[in-house]
């Protein structure tokens, strides 16, 4: 526009004036326009969508136009974006990873704003990896799974390998690895954040590697080398363990890097360790011996505890191993008898159940099993003496006697009221009226309890006539001799009563002598003779006297205890040094019972830890079961619900069939030149109910009997399992042969309860633990 003259520029200031008063109220309402899309930046798959909403301030016209790296809508390589906001990523990754979405308000094109895309690869998935496991050394592998791209990575525990692109649904890979264990597969395709979840693979080599020898026995500080060899591999070297420890240590033992295993200086709490190779080259493969740990002072305490005990315990042996068995025996002397029912008011049970308590649970350990080992000579039964009077006073007089003298056993079972009831001395009157002497304990007395049958040698030997006979030690004269002498014995008068001619089935105390009713004439028995019109007590001494003294007590009852307590089949030397310690026990003593008992429990032969294969003895039932409950922990019942069932293995408590026992003392092992009593009672009946009760107890006992959580904790590895039983119930002797039934028959077993009472029982019904060795 021109202006001409001063009225030119007047009209001119007019126009603008009127142009500024129009232009000023638009800026004004556009000056405070603000535009947002949320995040300043994010990041998102390639192929993928993101919707974004602008939101417009300072304005009513809320539209805004959308762009993608400047381009209005975006492009192919960059994305596009909708009217709407909607972002689709590209397929593709582009070149710089990262895009710009902005939103510009269509009220002002100077407002506006922006969000920072960061664009990946989608992550890929891995679906499977073959082979399954990775071969020791070089390996090639195939990665299988959807979403690769080229340039994608296998990594192998995060480490790349050599990758080959097949397609978006295979890779192929490969690399060299040597370290045992899983391994993890992952994907990383190009590109920030893209990596795959991991997959777990294994390991395998054809290494293979063997230990020798597989087992070994070893006493405490004892040494064994071990040689590992290892095949399919240039490295043989390997990397010792004991116990899955790196060389070991004190407590199971150490091993040197050539092998060299050095046992513990005391017995592990399983009673033997795992040696372990494993291959330096491949330490999944590894190889394994079982090393079994004796110590020679717990087999022979052990075997001790057997012998003068029902069986050792965990406490006890521990204790003697401490005090040494002389000691022991010093103590045991020396405690209180474990006390029987009263006999007023004891009933049959009740003396049942304390036989048997007291002999499973006393701390007089060896004098019960004195008591038990004379109550298979001097024999009295509940058959016949049936109720508790009857038979408690026979107890009385075993337990009291048991260290005692022996002499002094023999005058107290002849008055007693148990064996006069039972063997008929009571009420035996002088021969006269149609009657006579009562013979049958007189005949006992000789057979069973004193001097034997035959004539016997210090050594207890049979003696021989000129013509090779043996030589009858009494005839049916001496029977009769005797008899008479001890005639007029009658039950004890009740307190309260007067004292009569005879008195009937009283026992609480010992027989009263009736002079009236003794034989008053000359005795002759066993080269001996009793004068006449002696007293009744006078007769009673010269009889006691001439069986105690007699030629073949001595050997007699060394023979009769050493099978009961130690073995069926003693030497005649061992015999005759017990012979000799009952003819004087060194301070021209006889009969001393102490010191009989110490020499049978303390003579070499029974302390001998290397027995020859004759030397042992089969366990009573008795004795076999208290011995087991004893060294599993059981706990014994007061009062035995089950007494019944050992009628059934030939040994009712109490109730031998008839006065020679349960078992003859001089039975023999069928087609064998072994005695061996107890396998008179062990028939293949017998040995099958055992068998069946034995697996009652451990199974079904409702009060929990034995206590086998122990056995339980350890029961998955099944070598310290036989191990642990081979210590606590055999002392470290079991044969191989029969740890291997055991861990054969533990295959079968579903779970470590039913492992642990597989090998206990086994263990416990094995030849070795059946026999007292």
């Amino acid at each position: 526009m021109q202006l001409k003259g001063r009225g030119d520029l007047g009209i001119a200031l007019s126009l603008m004036f009127a142009l500024i008063l129009t232009v000023t109220p638009m800026a004004q309402a556009f000056a405070g326009v603000t535009v947002s899309v949320g995040a300043s930046t994010l990041t998102m798959p390639i192929g993928g969508s993101r919707q974004f909403t602008a939101t417009v301030a300072g304005t009513s016209n809320t539209a805004v136009t959308w762009y993608v790296n400047g381009i209005l809508g975006g492009s192919s390589s960059t994305g596009t974006i909708s009217a709407n906001g909607l972002y689709v990523s590209p397929s593709n990754l582009p070149a710089g990873t990262v895009v710009t979405v902005s939103a510009t308000s269509a009220a002002d094109n100077t407002a506006s704003a922006s969000c920072a895309v960061t664009l990946r690869n989608q992550i890929p998935y891995i679906t499977s990896v073959s082979p399954t496991a990775l071969p020791f050394g070089p390996f090639s592998i195939t990665v299988i799974g959807s979403r690769y791209v080229n340039g994608a990575q296998v990594l192998l525990n995060g480490a790349p390998l050599q990758t080959t692109f097949v397609s978006t649904t295979q890779l192929n890979a490969t690399g060299s690895w040597n370290t045992a264990g899983n391994v993890n597969i992952s994907v990383a395709n190009p590109g920030p954040a893209a990596v795959s979840v991991n997959y777990t693979i294994g390991f395998s080599s054809n290494v293979a590697i063997s230990v020798l020898p597989l087992s070994a026995t070893l006493q405490v500080g004892g040494t064994q080398q071990f040689v590992a060899t290892v095949s399919n591999s240039s490295n043989t070297a390997v990397n010792w363990q004991v116990n899955g420890i790196s060389g070991g240590n004190a407590s199971v033992g150490t091993i040197s890097p050539g092998g060299l295993y050095s046992a513990p200086p005391s017995i592990p709490s399983t009673g033997a360790v795992t040696v372990t190779a494993a291959s330096a080259a491949d330490n999944t493969k590894t190889a394994t011996a079982s090393v079994s740990i004796q110590d020679p002072q717990a087999i022979s305490t052990g075997r001790f505890l057997e012998q003068s005990t029902f069986g050792p315990t965990a406490q006890l042996m521990g204790h003697v191993r401490q005090i040494g068995f002389n000691s022991f025996l010093d103590e045991q002397f020396l405690l209180p008898e474990t006390p029987l029912p009263p006999v007023s008011t004891g009933t049959r049970q009740d003396v049942i159940d304390a036989f048997f308590y007291n002999a499973g649970t006393g701390q007089d350990q060896l004098r019960q099993r004195v008591i038990y080992a004379l109550s298979q000579i001097w024999v009295v039964a509940i058959n016949k003496n049936t109720n508790g009077d009857m038979i408690i006073p026979h107890l009385q007089i075993l337990s009291k006697d048991a260290f005692g003298n022996y002499r002094t056993l023999i005058r107290e079972m002849t008055l007693s009221t148990s064996m006069g009831m039972y063997l008929d001395l009571v009420n035996s009157v002088k021969p006269g009226n149609g009657v006579g002497a009562n013979e049958n304990y007189p005949r006992e007395v000789m057979q069973l309890f004193t001097i034997g049958l035959w004539q016997l040698n210090p050594d207890g030997s049979l003696k021989k006539d000129a013509l090779g006979n043996s030589i009858p030690t009494y005839d049916q004269t001496d029977v009769q001799q005797i008899a008479r002498a001890l005639t007029g014995w009658t039950y004890p008068t009740p307190a309260g009563k007067q004292p009569t001619g005879m008195n009937y089935s009283y026992l609480p105390g010992v027989m009263e002598g009736r002079q009236v009713n003794h034989d008053m004439t000359q005795k002759t028995f066993l080269g001996q003779t009793l004068q006449p019109n002696q007293t009744i007590t006078q007769d009673l001494d010269g009889t006691v006297d001439i069986l105690f003294n007699h030629a073949n007590t001595g050997p007699f009852l060394a023979t009769r205890l050493i099978r009961s307590m130690v073995t069926s089949n003693p030497s005649p030397a061992y015999i005759q040094r017990v012979a000799a310690v009952f003819n004087d026990n060194g301070q021209g003593v006889r009969g001393d019972m102490q010191a009989v008992i110490r020499a049978v429990l303390m003579d070499p032969e029974a302390r001998d830890d290397n027995p020859p294969a004759s030397f042992g003895k089969l366990k009573s039932p008795m004795l076999y079961a208290l011995g087991l409950m004893r060294s599993l922990g059981a706990s014994i019942p007061q009062h035995n619900q089950s007494s019944y069932l050992y009628y059934t293995f030939g040994e009712g408590i109490l109730d031998p069939a008839s006065v020679f026992g349960h078992f003859s003392p001089n039975y023999h092992i069928p087609k064998t030149q072994l005695f061996g009593p107890e396998f008179q009672i062990y028939s293949p009946t017998e040995a099958v109910n055992r068998g069946n009760y034995i697996y009652q107890d451990l199974n079904y006992w409702s009060g929990g009997l034995y206590d086998i959580t122990p056995y339980i904790n350890i029961a998955t590895d099944q070598v310290q399992l036989v191990n642990a039983l081979d210590n606590t119930l055999l002392f470290g002797r079991m044969l191989p042969q029969t740890r291997a039934s055991i861990y054969k028959a533990l295959q079968a077993s579903s779970d470590n309860r039913a492992r642990a009472l597989t090998a206990i029982y086994l263990t416990a019904m094995s030849g070795e633990y059946l026999v007292q060795h």
